[in-house]
């Protein structure tokens, strides 16, 4: 079967009035035999490719970026692109199909993720392609590419003398969330079920938010509770820290558990939602976080979870 590769690029984009001038980054780094990750220096979705014998596999496309992330395919290996996973269906992960297109590959999702890019996803795309914004001249004249293969549970991918053991793991960051555990590297790929050094963001797809802060603790013990041999937990937000292992989702635990209590501490001192938002103190462990601005939208969240739910 398949196989992923990567490479790094800098895209300069010069934005018109109004808006920020801003340069996007992608930074390459080998993190295993064959395993290239691509960070998006701005703090936006990052990317992972495999390059096997047998072709490549790549791990989240973003419209805006996925070409890149082939040109730097490109000069690493003439094998084409067989396969393509995605970890959620929000557009900065599942929309840059189209630029792997001429390799033909096969698009792998969960059904749910097929059904948001069916849905929610496919009507944003095709309005921000009408769009005369400059932040969304990377849709123009693009197509928005549904998975061929949709699934529940989970499948083996067995391609290039390598296993992708590919899971449906449920609701937590989204509907949809997919893992790729690849056991002959050590490497486990897990989309924005982890974000490194900054502050998660709300699952959503075309708007509609589905970030669910229990079920994703409840997968997040799941998967540590394989105790699988990983050496690296890539994640879909941040910078990865090759040989890390569990630490990564031990702290991405511990952010969710920490923030909440502290929420409900707010709530049983009779704070509104307002009021959290306004007078919340970030804890000093994780003050070194990046994206602040996502901080407001997460306690909203907390807060609505907590008092509709129990969290």
């Amino acid at each position: 079967m398949k196989h992923f590769a990567a490479g790094s690029f800098v895209v300069l984009i010069v934005l018109l009035p109004r808006i920020a001038s801003a340069q996007v980054k992608m930074n390459m780094k080998q993190i295993a035999e064959g395993v290239y990750f691509m960070e998006n220096s701005a703090g936006s979705s990052n990317s992972t490719f495999v390059i096997t014998d047998e072709g490549v596999l790549v791990f989240d496309f973003d419209i805006r970026t996925a070409d890149q992330t082939l040109a730097a395919i490109r000069k690493l290996t003439d094998k084409k692109v067989r396969y393509l996973v995605s970890s959620h269906s929000a557009g900065d992960h599942a929309t840059g199909a189209w630029h792997f297109r001429e390799d033909k590959p096969v698009y792998i999702a969960t059904k749910n993720q097929a059904k948001d890019l069916f849905m929610q996803e496919a009507k944003e795309f095709e309005e921000r392609g009408q769009s005369s914004e400059p932040s969304n001249a990377a849709y123009k004249g693009k197509e928005l590419v549904r998975p061929d293969l949709g699934f529940d549970g989970s499948m083996a991918l067995y391609f290039g003398g390598l296993t992708f053991q590919i899971t449906a793991e449920g609701t937590g960051h989204s509907t949809g969330d997919l893992t790729v555990y690849i056991p002959q590297r050590r490497v486990y790929l897990m989309g924005d079920l982890l974000d490194t050094e900054i502050h998660p963001g709300q699952g959503e797809s075309a708007g509609v938010f589905y970030s669910y802060v229990k079920g994703w603790i409840e997968i997040l013990d799941k998967i540590m509770q394989r105790n699988l041999p990983v050496d690296t937990y890539v994640p879909g937000h941040g910078p990865v820290h090759a040989g890390r292992g569990v630490k990564d989702l031990e702290e991405q635990k511990r952010y969710f558990v920490v923030m909440r209590d502290e929420v409900a501490k707010m709530i049983q001192a009779g704070k509104n939602v307002e009021q959290i938002q306004k007078e919340f103190k970030l804890p000093q462990e994780f003050a070194h976080y990046r994206r602040p601005e996502r901080l407001r939208t997460f306690l909203r969240l907390f807060y609505n979870q907590l008092i509709d739910r129990g969290l």
